[in-house]
Formats: structure tokens, C-alpha cells, sequence
């Protein structure tokens, strides 16, 4: 990194507290750091998967390191996991209607094709400017510099590292998510992993897979070598104790090991609760009742471009850790859809609906078969990153597989409460009291919970592998017409669970294995 770049990193602390702090902070200072980046970009040869551009940082004080840290922050653009998802469905004639690499890439992976990107592309998953790689380059020259720095304390720097590790961490999960097949314990030892980056080198030309057992094992521990060094949750772009139990937890899952997950799951809970700002649910019945939107505190109603009175990820109350992922595409906005399955889960009184809208973009057009599209944070992105929704729902699930049915209602329950008005939050006694039932509704209640988000996508990596709910899966993708009439239908397969590289990012880095 050029020092020119360093220096406006240095400005960039994410210190913004309300939204007219973010959206001055989004106008001018993020304009210019892209502008920068951009002018870097230009002048440098493309590394390894992208991961910086050639240059080194001159970091040299604790406090310097501490600015590249604050800088450093995870986002996404356009998450293959959305177009993945089961719950999603397209609408003819939009779908057929996208140009350009970046939709064609959307199309090929709601089809479930092998080849998501033409011999010249590298993977956006990898490539984007604050995706996983190129994140992952910082953090690895912070774990690897910053005891060595001058002018911080010992505690300083230990807390400089932890919030690198995990931030690593975070990287490599989600590098472990787009590139790797579903974690099987039986079989993860012998399976490709990621190249298992721990250096921040430009120049390293070998990239060979280590195991899929491997690549967990390091995520699991950078995050425990974290966890006694992290503070309390104070920022919602900085790496807390209580984000890095969430991620244990999420780890866990992925590998179907929920006895882990659970005990990092009760842990959080209680950093929960010693956080330094706001940690609570939103009460739907209220911020999103149709029937009073001038009601103080109301999402509603509808802007220009949906409900725009959704909090930031600074000021969201149930955001952990914001990791944005960018979605908005005028052409695409129609194409994509949760489709009729997806539309039947949900209660007429669930006010999750109203983050959805029922009407194509800029129309009154309704979406046949009660579908709809998403309409919200068209430009500032859907959190993706560790949330108090995502906590309650992961322990439910943990306390319903583990026979603690009484328990997963419970959390489950004050959930529903804020997102469904009337008797119907509450859990059916006939579901309350049946394990696998209680367990599938959870599943739904996922759904129901973060569809258009990607995460759905997750959830059907690990059951794919799961001996009793991997029928939970829907693998097809149906296409509609206006009339809701099916045109076309994919078929997900198991390889399909892995992104390829491409023969790009094969032919520039030594040693790299596709996948089937």
C-alpha cells in the first residue's frame, strides 16, 4: 500500500454516530478513498487473487496500525449466496433481460452452472476491493507487525492482534464458504480447503489447498486466541468479544457440531448484555404496522426507493458487526424474488412482509403468486454480519437439537414477539413439543428471518450434509412469467455447494486446485 493510500486510510476511523455523520462520511471521505484506490489500482500488475495492490504500507507506530485496522473494514457486492438461496425465484421476462458480466454472473448462478465466470474474469467473491482477500492481506500484516510496533503498551497491542485474528478468521470462513464443498467430519480431513494465507506477502506465487479440516481448525483457533483480548462490543464496525462468540458459533454450525456452538452461543449472550451501546430487537408490530405509519420511530411509509427510514448499520440496534453487502441493480430489481414457497411461510401478520414489497420497481404491477422483491437499503447494503436476530435463532436451534424444546421456544418466541402481531407469535403446541418439528420450524423461521440475504444460502450448505433435515433443502430454481406460470427449471447438485475458480485464477496462481 502506497503511503499516499496509507494516509487516507489513516482518516477513515469509521467514528461516524448518526446518520447525517454516515452520510457525509459516504459522500465525500468514501468517494475520495475509492477515487484513491482506483488511481492505485491502475498502476498495478493484479497478484494472487487480488489480494493488494503491489507497494507496502509504512506502519510503524501501534497507533498506525491501529488507524489501518479501524480502515479495514468487510463488505460485499452482489454475495453469490443470494442468487443461490432456495427461497429465491426469477421473473420472466427481467431475468432473460440482463446484460453484462456482472448480471450474467447473477443469472449463471441462480441456474446452477458450473461456469460462473468467462475464461478472462477472476472471481468477484475474491477480487472485490474490500472483499475477503483483500481484507485478508491487512489483517495478516497487522497479526504479523504490530507487536513489533513502537509507542503502544503491551495491552494495546494484544488488542491490536486479537481484533486481526479475528478478523482472519472472518475472512477465511467466508473464503472457506464460497470455495469449499459442505464440512462432513468423515470425510474433511481429505478435502480441498483454501490456500490457508497467514503471511502478507505480494510475492508468494504457490498457492496450493490445504484440507478442509485445516482451514477450520484455523478459524476456530484465531478466533479462540482472540477471544481473551477483545473488549466489549463499543462500534459496530469493530471486532467485540461478543462478534467473535457469535462467529465461534457459526463455525460450529457449518460443521454440525452444536454442543460447540451452544456454549459460544450462551457466552455471547452474556457479552450481550455488557455492551457499551445499544443491543435490542425492533419491535415489528410497531416500526413496521401498516395501519399507524406516522407513528414516532415508523420505517414506513415507502420512499422513492422503499422504506427509507430503516436504521444505518451505526445506529441498528440489533447489528453486532456490520458486514454490508451491496445488492441494488436497476436492471436486476424485478428478476429477483422470493418466490411462491418462500411467500407461504409467512403469517398475514407477520410484519417481516413489509420489508418486501409485493409491487415490481416503480409500478404497481403486483408480483404474481405472492411474490416479492426486496425494499430496502437499496445503497447502503443488507447486513450480513453477526446480529441479535441471528443469536436467538441459533441457539433455538441448538436448544431444539439438543431436546431442550422448552428453551428453543423461548428464544424463539421473543423473536416471533417482535416480528408477528397477535397469537400468532406464538409457537404451535403441536410444533412446541416435537423435536424434529420444532427443529424444522426453526429452519423456516430462517427463512422467514433473512430471506434476500444470502444467509439461507448457508443454512443449506451444512443440512446438506445433515443425516435427518437435509430434506429441509429445496434443490430447484423455478423461473416464472408475469402470470406466474413456471417457465424453466434448474436443478441444484451437490458440486454446485463450491464455487470454481476459473481458468484465470488457475493459470496466474501456482498450484491452485479447482473444483469439480
Amino acid at each position: 500500500m502506497p503511503r499516499e493510500q496509507l494516509v487516507l486510510a489513516r482518516t477513515l476511523r469509521f467514528n461516524y454516530q448518526t446518520e447525517s455523520d454516515m452520510k457525509i462520511f459516504g459522500k465525500y471521505i468514501l468517494g475520495s478513498f475509492a477515487l484513491m484506490v482506483a488511481i492505485v489500482q491502475v498502476s498495478c500488475k493484479r497478484e494472487f487473487l487480488e489480494i493488494v495492490p503491489k507497494g507496502q504500507a509504512i506502519a510503524i507506530t501501534t497507533a498506525d496500525y491501529e488507524k489501518l485496522l479501524n480502515a479495514n473494514y468487510l463488505a460485499t457486492t452482489f454475495t453469490a449466496g443470494v442468487y443461490q438461496g432456495d427461497e429465491m425465484a426469477a421473473l420472466q421476462p427481467d431475468f432473460s433481460n440482463l446484460e453484462g458480466s456482472e448480471l450474467l454472473r447473477q443469472q449463471r448462478l441462480f441456474k446452477y452452472e458450473a461456469r460462473v465466470y468467462d475464461v478472462a474474469e477472476l472471481p468477484n467473491e475474491i477480487t472485490g476491493e474490500t472483499n475477503y482477500i483483500r481484507r485478508l492481506y491487512l489483517f495478516n500484516k497487522i497479526i504479523n507487525e504490530v507487536m513489533d510496533s513502537k509507542g503502544g503498551s503491551d495491552d494495546q497491542k494484544r488488542a491490536l492482534l486479537a481484533e486481526a485474528q479475528a478478523g482472519r478468521a472472518i475472512c477465511n470462513f467466508m473464503f472457506l464458504s464460497d470455495f469449499t464443498k459442505p464440512y462432513n467430519v468423515n470425510t474433511a480431513g481429505n478435502d480441498l480447503g483454501i490456500p490457508n494465507l497467514t503471511v502478507a506477502d505480494v510475492t508468494q506465487k504457490d498457492f496450493k489447498r490445504g484440507t478442509l479440516q485445516a482451514g477450520y481448525d484455523l478459524v476456530i483457533r484465531d478466533l479462540n486466541e482472540a477471544l481473551p483480548n477483545l473488549g466489549a462490543l463499543t462500534h459496530r464496525r469493530k471486532i467485540s468479544r461478543l462478534a467473535a462468540e457469535f462467529y465461534l458459533s457459526r463455525v460450529y454450525i457449518a460443521m454440525n457440531n452444536f454442543a460447540a456452538a451452544k456454549t459460544h452461543l450462551d457466552a455471547a449472550f452474556l457479552e450481550a448484555q455488557k455492551a457499551q451501546i445499544p443491543m435490542k430487537l425492533y419491535d415489528y408490530t410497531m416500526v413496521l404496522d401498516a395501519d399507524n405509519p406516522d407513528a414516532e420511530g415508523s420505517w414506513l411509509p415507502d420512499g422513492f426507493f422503499g422504506l427509507e427510514n430503516v436504521p444505518i448499520a451505526a445506529n441498528n440496534t440489533e447489528t453486532i458487526y456490520n458486514i454490508n453487502a451491496g445488492w441494488f441493480q436497476f436492471q436486476a430489481v424485478n428478476a429477483f424474488v422470493f418466490g411462491p414457497q418462500t411467500a407461504a411461510l409467512y403469517g398475514s401478520t407477520d410484519r417481516r412482509l413489509n420489508l418486501y414489497s409485493p409491487f415490481q420497481l416503480f409500478t404497481t404491477t403486483a408480483y404474481p403468486l405472492g411474490m416479492r422483491r426486496r425494499n430496502t437499503d437499496f445503497f447502503t447494503g443488507i447486513n450480513v454480519g453477526p446480529s441479535l436476530p441471528d443469536l436467538y435463532l441459533m441457539r433455538a436451534e441448538c436448544k431444539a437439537r439438543s431436546n431442550d424444546l422448552s428453551g428453543a421456544v423461548t428464544d424463539l418466541q421473543i423473536l416471533r414477539a417482535k416480528r408477528i402481531a397477535g397469537t400468532a407469535a406464538l409457537v404451535p403446541s403441536g410444533i412446541a413439543t416435537n423435536q424434529q418439528a420444532l427443529v424444522r420450524f426453526i429452519l423456516d423461521e430462517r427463512i422467514r428471518e433473512f430471506a434476500i440475504t444470502g444467509l439461507r444460502w448457508l443454512d443449506m450448505r451444512r443440512l446438506s450434509v445433515d443425516p435427518v433435515y437435509s430434506n429441509h433443502i429445496k434443490f430447484t430454481h423455478k423461473i416464472y412469467d408475469q402470470d406466474g406460470i413456471e417457465k424453466s427449471s434448474y436443478e441444484l447438485k451437490p458440486e454446485r455447494f463450491a464455487l470454481k475458480f476459473g481458468e484465470r485464477m488457475l493459470n496466474e496462481s501456482n498450484g491452485l486446485q479447482e473444483n469439480p
